[in-house]
C-alpha cells in the first residue's frame, strides 16, 4: 500500500516562526546519522542547532523540515 508524503512545514521558505522543522544530525567521521524528535520552529531549529554544534565538534546539526506519510 502506498501512502502520499506531506511536510509539517513550507519546504520553500525558512522563516524563523514557521512550525514542523526537528533537529537532525550526522557524524562528521563515520557514517551515522539521525535525528531528534521534538518539534519547533525553524528559528528554534536552527539556534538549538549551533549549541549542539558547539557542545559536539564531532557531529554536524542542522534544521531539518518534518516529513510526514498520509495513508491514502
Amino acid at each position: 500500500m502506498s501512502g502520499v508524503l506531506s511536510f509539517k512545514g513550507d519546504p520553500l521558505w525558512k522563516r524563523a516562526a514557521d512550525p514542523g522543522y526537528r533537529i537532525g544530525w550526522r557524524s562528521k567521521a563515520g557514517f551515522e546519522k539521525g535525528h531528534f524528535d521534538e518539534e519547533m520552529t525553524y528559528g528554534e531549529a536552527e539556534q538549538k542547532a549551533s549549541e549542539l554544534a558547539a557542545a559536539e565538534p564531532s557531529k554536524t546539526f542542522f534544521p531539518e523540515l518534518i516529513i510526514i506519510e498520509k495513508g491514502r
